[in-house]
C-alpha cells in the first residue's frame, strides 16, 4: 500500500476518532508474515491536554479472501480475551469492517516499546550470556502457560472449532509436496508417517499461539511486555507451542550456517519452567518437538522453492535451506528414540 495514500486515509480516520485537531505522522511499514502491518503516531487533544498515541494497524491485502491468517478481525476477540486473562498482549484500540476508511477491514493495537529476541541474530542490546537469555525464556515459558490456561470454551465460545492432531499433520501435505528439493519431500513424508502412527492419546486441547518463538516475544529492557503475531493461532494440541519453542532453541535441529545462538537454554529448562507454571507434566513432549520440526521443515522447503523460482524473493531462505534436512532428521530422532 502506498504510504502517502495510507497517511491521508489515516488522517481522515484520526480526525473522525480523535477530533478535528488530530495529526497523523511517522507512518511506516512494519514487518510481518501475514497481511500488511503499518505503524503510525497520532497527536491529538483531550480535555485541553496534548496527547499522543502510537499504534500498529494490520489489514489484509486487497482482493484476498479474508480467512484464517488474513482475517484480521478474527484476532479481536482473541486479544481481548487474552488481555482479560492477564496475558501480555497489545491492547486493541480500534477495529472494524467499514470499507470507507481503508477499503478493507482493519485492526489497530497499541505499539509497545521494546525489541523482539530473534534467536539467530538478537539485537546487540541484549545480554547474550546463558543466565540472561535463560531469564528471558523463562518469562516466555510462563506466559505460554498463561495462554494455555485460558478457558477457551468460555472466553472464545464459537471462535473456532478444535483442530485434531491428525488434521494438523495432514495440513502440511500439499506444502511439503512443493519443497524445493526432492529429498526433502521424501524425508518429510517419512516423518509425517511416523507422526501419524504415534499420535499421543488424550492430548491437551485448547488455545495455541502457533508461532511461539523469540521473534514474537517483545522485551522492554529484560521484561517481557507482549506476545506478538497471533495470525495463525487456533484451538488444538497446545503442546505444539512448547515443541515449537524448543525446536527454535535446539542447536541439533539446525545447520551451523543458520541456527540459534549457543547461549539459549536447554530444552529441559524450558519444559521445567512451563510445567511449573501449568502445574502439570508436558506429557509426550518429544512427539510435539518432532511435529514442530516437521512443520518448519515443510515451511522451509516451500519457501525455498518460492525464492528459487522468483515467486517470493527472500535470500534468508537460502540460509535456512541447509537446515531443512536437519530438521527432518532431528524430528525422526525424536520419534524413534524419544529424546
Amino acid at each position: 500500500m502506498d504510504l502517502q495514500l495510507l497517511q491521508r486515509r489515516l488522517q481522515a480516520f484520526a480526525i473522525a476518532h480523535y477530533g478535528e485537531r488530530a495529526v497523523v505522522s511517522q507512518v511506516e511499514t512494519m514487518p510481518g508474515h501475514a497481511g500488511l502491518s503499518f505503524g503510525f503516531r497520532v497527536d491529538y487533544q483531550e480535555a485541553g491536554q496534548l496527547r499522543a498515541e502510537s499504534l500498529v494497524m494490520r489489514v489484509p491485502p486487497k482482493g484476498v479472501k479474508q480467512s484464517g491468517n488474513t482475517d484480521v478481525l478474527r484476532q479481536v476477540p482473541l486479544l481481548q480475551a487474552l488481555k482479560r486473562q492477564g496475558v501480555p498482549v497489545p491492547t486493541v484500540r480500534w477495529f472494524g469492517s467499514d470499507l470507507r476508511w481503508f477499503e478493507v477491514p482493519y485492526i489497530m493495537v497499541e505499539r509497545l516499546p521494546g525489541r523482539t529476541f530473534h534467536v539467530w541474530e538478537p539485537d546487540p542490546s541484549f545480554d547474550r550470556s546463558p543466565q540472561a537469555v535463560a531469564g528471558l525464556y523463562r518469562q516466555a515459558a510462563r506466559a505460554l502457560a498463561q495462554v494455555h490456561k485460558l478457558d477457551w470454551q468460555k472466553e472464545l465460545a464459537g471462535w473456532e472449532q478444535p483442530r485434531s492432531l491428525e488434521t494438523e499433520i495432514r495440513f502440511w501435505d500439499p506444502i511439503l509436496a512443493k519443497a524445493a528439493e526432492p529429498q526433502w519431500v521424501t524425508q518429510g513424508q517419512e516423518v509425517r508417517d511416523l507422526l501419524l502412527q504415534s499420535q499421543p492419546a488424550n492430548p491437551p486441547i485448547g488455545l495455541f499461539h502457533g508461532d511461539f518463538q523469540g521473534s514474537n516475544f517483545l522485551f522492554d529492557g529484560n521484561t517481557l511486555v507482549a506476545l506478538l503475531d497471533w495470525e495463525i493461532s487456533g484451538i488444538g494440541g497446545q503442546l505444539l507451542d512448547l515443541g515449537w519453542l524448543i525446536v527454535f532453541t535446539d542447536l541439533k535441529s539446525w545447520h551451523p550456517v543458520r541456527g540459534p545462538i549457543p547461549s539459549v537454554p536447554p530444552a529441559e529448562e524450558l519444559i521445567a519452567a512451563y510445567e511449573e507454571s501449568m502445574q502439570r507434566e508436558a506429557q509426550g513432549i518429544a512427539w510435539y518437538r518432532a511435529l514442530a520440526g516437521y512443520r518448519f521443515g515443510a515451511i522451509s522447503g516451500f519457501n525455498v522453492m518460492l525464492h528459487r523460482k522468483g515467486k517470493r524473493i527472500d535470500p534468508e531462505w537460502e540460509l535456512i535451506a541447509p537446515s531443512t534436512s536437519v530438521l527432518f532428521a532431528r524430528a525422526k530422532e525424536m520419534l524413534v528414540s524419544g529424546i
